[in-house]
Order: C-alpha cells, then sequence, then structure tokens
C-alpha cells in the first residue's frame, strides 16, 4: 500500500511541475546556505589560526607575565628565566623553539618614515618554528648580522629596493638606538599582521634594545600532537617559576577567541531564519495546493480511501519535495565548500580595509560531514514539520463537504 501511496504522489507532485520546482528550490537554497554558512565560519576560523600558527607565532609561546600586559622590551626573559624555562620543558617534544626579541621602532628609507614592530630572529631556529623562510619572494631569507627583511607592502610603500640600505630605529630599555641595516629580501606575508613587521637576527635585535634575553619562546610542536594538553602540560611545568608565563593561540589572539567562543551562537538568528523561510515556502505551497484539491480529496474519500491515506500522501509528497531539494541544495553546496577548501577565497579586500586583526588574506572552507547532518536536521526537518497542518486539514476532510466545497 504504501509503495502505491508513493507512486500516487509523485504523480501528484508532477501534475504541478511549477509549484513543486518552487519547494523543491526553496529547501535546496535553505540547505546551500547552510551548508556555506557552517563551512565558511569554521573556515575562517580554522584559517586563521593555522596561518598565525604555521607563519607567525608558532604553537604557543613562553614569556613573563609582565611582557603579556605591557609588551615592552624591558619586559623580556631574561637569560637565567629562559634557561630555566627550557630546562623545565625539556620533556616537552618540540620540533623547534625560536627566541625572539621584539619592540617597537620605526624605519627610514630616503623616500619616508614608517612605524614597524622589530622582531629579532635566530634565522635557524626561526625556520623550524615558523615558515618565514618559505615566504621570501624576492632576495634571500635573513642570514647575518646587519641584514633586515621587509615585507612587500612595507618595501612599497617606502620605495625600498633590495640592497639598499635602510635605518631601523628602535625602543629600548635605555632609550633609542638607531643603525643602518642592508635589506637583504622581500617577504609576502599571508597576513596583515606582518606587514608592518621588520626582521633583523637576534643578535642585532639585542644589541639595539640592550636586553640579553627574549621577548618569547616561541614553540613549534610535531603534526598530531595535542597543542591543548601541551599547553596545559607547560603550565604545570612552570607553575612554580614566578613571573614566566605560558601563552597558547587565544591568548595571542583575543579577538580570535571572540570570534570562536560566539561564533555558533551568532549563526543561530540566521539558521533560525533560513529554516523559517525554507518552512514558510513548503508550507504554503503545500497547503495551497491542499486547498486546490479538496473536490479530489474529496471524491478519493469517497470511493473508499481512508482519509489517514490520504494525510500520508501528502506528507509523502512532502518528504520527496524535502528529499529533492537536500540532495541537490547540499550537493551543490558541499561542491562550493570543497572547492574552496582546495583553492580558497581571496579576502584581501577585507583586510586591507580592517588592518591587524588576525585575518589572513586567504580563507579555506572546512568540509566537515556533519554539515549535512546540520543541514539535513534543521531545513528538511522544519520543512516537514511545516507540511504537518494541511496533512492535519486533509486528514480532517469530510467527502461530501469536501465534494460540494472544492
Amino acid at each position: 500500500m504504501n509503495g502505491t501511496i508513493s507512486r500516487i504522489a509523485w504523480r501528484n507532485l508532477w501534475r504541478h511541475p511549477q509549484r513543486t520546482i518552487l519547494m523543491i528550490a526553496t529547501v535546496a537554497v535553505g540547505s546551500l546556505v547552510i551548508l556555506i554558512l557552517f563551512g565558511l565560519t569554521d573556515g575562517v576560523v580554522g584559517s586563521m589560526t593555522a596561518t598565525q600558527v604555521d607563519w607567525n607565532q608558532g604553537d604557543f609561546q613562553v614569556r613573563t607575565q609582565a611582557y603579556a600586559e605591557d609588551p615592552l622590551s624591558e619586559h623580556a626573559l631574561t637569560p637565567s628565566q629562559i634557561s630555566t624555562a627550557l630546562e623545565a620543558l625539556s620533556g616537552i617534544e618540540a620540533e623547534a623553539i625560536a627566541l625572539r626579541m621584539e619592540t617597537a621602532g620605526m624605519v627610514r628609507s630616503a623616500y619616508g618614515t614608517d612605524g614597524i614592530m622589530i622582531r629579532g630572529i635566530d634565522p635557524l631556529n626561526e625556520a623550524g618554528a615558523t615558515s618565514l623562510d618559505q615566504i621570501v619572494v624576492k632576495g634571500e631569507y635573513l642570514g647575518n648580522t646587519g641584514q633586515v627583511l621587509l615585507s612587500t607592502a612595507l618595501a612599497e610603500n617606502l620605495d625600498i629596493r633590495l640592497g639598499e640600505k635602510v635605518v631601523l630605529l628602535a625602543i629600548g630599555a635605555e632609550g633609542t638606538d638607531s643603525r643602518a641595516f642592508r635589506v637583504a629580501g622581500l617577504f609576502q606575508p599571508p597576513m596583515t599582521d606582518l606587514e608592518q613587521t621588520a626582521m633583523i637576527t637576534l643578535e642585532d635585535a639585542r644589541s639595539m634594545t640592550g636586553m640579553e634575553g627574549a621577548t618569547s619562546l616561541a614553540f613549534a610542536l610535531p603534526q598530531g600532537t595535542s597543542t591543548h594538553r601541551t599547553v596545559e602540560r607547560a603550565r604545570e611545568l612552570l607553575a612554580s617559576q614566578p613571573g614566566i608565563a605560558v601563552a597558547d593561540y587565544f591568548d595571542l589572539n583575543p579577538f580570535a577567541r571572540f570570534m570562536i567562543s560566539g561564533s555558533t551562537i551568532k549563526m543561530i538568528p540566521f539558521v533560525v531564519m533560513i529554516s523559517l523561510m525554507a518552512g514558510f515556502g513548503v508550507a504554503n505551497t503545500t497547503f495551497y495546493s491542499v486547498l486546490e484539491r479538496t473536490r479530489e480529496f474529496g471524491v478519493m474519500t469517497a470511493v473508499g480511501m481512508s482519509r489517514k491515506l490520504l494525510s500520508r500522501m501528502v506528507l509523502i509528497e512532502s518528504i520527496m519535495v524535502a528529499a529533492i531539494g537536500f540532495v541537490s541544495g547540499g550537493g551543490l553546496g558541499y561542491l562550493g565548500l570543497f572547492y574552496l577548501s582546495r583553492n580558497g577565497w581571496d579576502i584581501s579586500f577585507v583586510t586591507d580595509m580592517v588592518g591587524s586583526i588576525g585575518f589572513p588574506r586567504v580563507i579555506y572552507a572546512s568540509t566537515s560531514g556533519w554539515y549535512w547532518l546540520a543541514a539535513l536536521s534543521v531545513v528538511v526537518f522544519t520543512a516537514l514539520t511545516a507540511a504537518w497542518y494541511p496533512a492535519r486539514r486533509v486528514n480532517r476532510l469530510e467527502p461530501v463537504t469536501a465534494i460540494r466545497e472544492g
């Protein structure tokens, strides 16, 4: 009997193809938009995290609590604190540990001056902790003292070319110090944060700031290692060392913490709105279809078909519409996410406007299979719920009244 009802329901759908296509399109658009919403939201967060970890900050950092509250070079880790921290964390497996000395400063060329962040690095260890050496697009990676790496954007703004001399002015513990550096290479940063950063050797940075330690130790962990558990372990090992703090990704990127903590909640109004649109579209079209076929339903009940079967037929029609809409919309949405996960979406026009808030220039979508379940549970469930009232109305039809009113 169910097979017969299903065949009748299928034929009923295509007696009015325009109406059926409209319902399918409504569910398809809802499924597609929800998939894209989930995929891009998670993709933005994932891209931000991966970009900062791989190219800029490492998996986590060790620094002084004073530097975390007020990032000045005089709040750097002392040599004894560095030795203590490295000894305490010797049991943690790390691919590389990069010492850094950072301070605010300025760069001056023959054509202008600009404010920058000066970062002193150990070139060898930095290449292991981050992928800085892989984004040098002109010249060569940092090698010797007296050299500086600049971003392509900064070089363009100040009309700086490879091999030219620039003057860096750094704020140190005893005041300011300025020195000339030769531009060894230009790097193309994947995020705006690094555009205003000049890279020099750790030795040069220590000399200019008058500090012998490092403002931070950047740790890179082996692939597959749980960063969260490692950070918790590092905090336990350094708990007895006053003034030394372990900073995870969220400590280094407060904006990312805000985005991730509220991303799901912020999506609820959009998901509800899309669900209501899909549900209203299916309910309205199904209800109109029921009203239009009132006489037909009356005749069918008069010849012996039960009202329960009629109600089931209306629900089956809605199930078919929801299934077709979900498969088509979800398929297109997932193909779109798959494309964006491989090729990315260049949002440099946005990052150039909003400035340095941790956004990468290119974001990649996430393609988790859970998005299918999310779209199915939200859109299709809403559409089927919306079809309940028309089916209930059919279940209450009186044959004689339906034939007369139809």
